[in-house]
């Protein structure tokens, strides 16, 4: 029996949606690896890939990434008629326009899921330390966002401490805007049988 709703999403979204969709019934998440994100012909391949396999047995299919990661991410969410989540990405689903209060004196916002992805997102850029430390020599500090779900522990964040040289303060996240963000995408309407047929029928041509 196929899920009700297929999310395509973000893995830096791990603990955050699989909280929030605990008590959700018929929902099946496919996960796209944070790093990607470094890694733009990837992250484009994956999803398309991922919306191909899905639109010859699923029907309701939402993408639950930022509109800010792939500068085609509309257009492809478009191309095969599945709902896209509007925010610019992953800061803006957990804070809306907060995002730009707290970014202020150069501040650098960021949840568990990154912390973790880091060392995949620097596989990916080709970096290493010395790279880390001259992109994120900017910033004052980095303002750990911590909904409480599976914290970080005192070793992690040293050891991101002692990768970045930029202080980290920690800041309790509450998941209320995440919710909506998530209850929006979800209770949106999903397109019609005629309007994919449409879509596809143009591919074709």
């Amino acid at each position: 029996m196929k899920a009700a709703k297929v999310i395509i999403a973000c893995k830096v979204f791990a603990d955050e949606l699989q909280y929030v969709l605990q008590d959700a019934e018929g929902v099946e998440i496919i996960w796209i690896d944070a790093a990607l994100h470094a890694d733009l012909p990837r992250l484009e391949q994956e999803l398309t890939g991922a919306l191909a396999t899905l639109g010859e047995i699923q029907e309701d299919v939402r993408v639950f990434l930022g509109v800010g990661c792939h500068p085609d991410l509309v257009e492809l969410a478009d191309k095969f008629g599945v709902p896209l989540t509007r925010v610019k990405n992953c800061l803006e689903a957990f804070l809306g326009n907060k995002v730009r209060e707290l970014e202020q004196d150069r501040t650098m916002l960021m949840t568990p899921g990154w912390i973790r992805a880091w060392p995949g997102i620097m596989a990916s850029m080709g970096w290493d330390e010395v790279d880390v430390r001259i992109n994120l020599g900017r910033y004052q500090r980095i303002l750990l966002l911590e909904p409480g779900l599976n914290p970080l522990n005192d070793e992690e964040i040293l050891t991101f401490f002692d990768l970045v040289q930029v202080p980290i303060e920690v800041e309790p996240l509450e998941l209320h805007h995440f919710r909506s963000t998530l209850t929006e995408l979800l209770d949106g309407p999903k397109p019609s049988r005629k309007e994919k047929e449409f879509v596809e029928s143009n591919e074709v041509q």
